[in-house]
């Protein structure tokens, strides 16, 4: 009877044992502003047999730290998710983050988290973002915008300058006109 037990216990044991769960994620990836850089997030899990529910979610420099995700701020309308069936067949946890910006630059932690009849949480050891490049290396709208303005306002300070220099010649050739209108009749007098 003792050792039935004792069997028992250490087949619980072992199914418990079993689970666990490696995550990786590449040491460093560059971006350059204004483009769409993948994060990758891959793990192992011995067993999603019993697996009732799972999720992930990424991290800015440290685990728990500020989230990447469309709710925070910094990234609102700027994160694709893997969805929940590549995050189950194809192991994979990863994100996208567009319109890359220079500020976007440092470390992203992925964490997964998958709960059976014991809750497993594992995360990577970080993924560096390297972000280079200028905006003004990459035009846009906005930058073209400004080129048109700043291409005005110099037309129209030329013009002005051009306007001043030929009111000044017109009064300098009316007050000729007078000096020798004046000369004139002062020698006739």
């Amino acid at each position: 009877m003792r050792g039935l037990a004792l069997l028992l216990l250490l087949g619980a044991l072992k199914g418990c044992l079993l689970q666990n769960m490696q995550v990786s994620q590449i040491p460093a990836v560059s971006s350059t502003v204004g483009s769409t850089v993948t994060l990758q997030c891959h793990y192992t899990l011995s067993s999603t047999e019993n697996v009732i529910i799972g999720w992930y979610k990424w991290y800015r420099h440290v685990p728990g730290g500020p989230e990447v995700s469309n709710d925070n701020g910094d990234y609102t309308g700027r994160v694709s998710r893997a969805s929940q069936s590549e995050l189950f067949n194809n192991r994979s946890a990863n994100i996208q983050l567009h319109r890359v910006q220079s500020s976007d630059t440092g470390m992203y932690i992925c964490e997964v988290t998958f709960v059976f009849s014991q809750t497993l949480q594992g995360h990577g050891n970080g993924t560096f973002l390297n972000v280079t490049g200028d905006v003004t290396a990459y035009p846009s709208v906005t930058v073209h915008r400004y080129f048109h303005v700043h291409h005005l306002v110099g037309a129209i300070i030329l013009g002005t300058l051009i306007s001043f220099a030929v009111y000044l010649s017109c009064r300098t050739q009316a007050r000729i006109k007078d000096e020798q209108k004046r000369n004139t009749h002062s020698a006739a007098a």
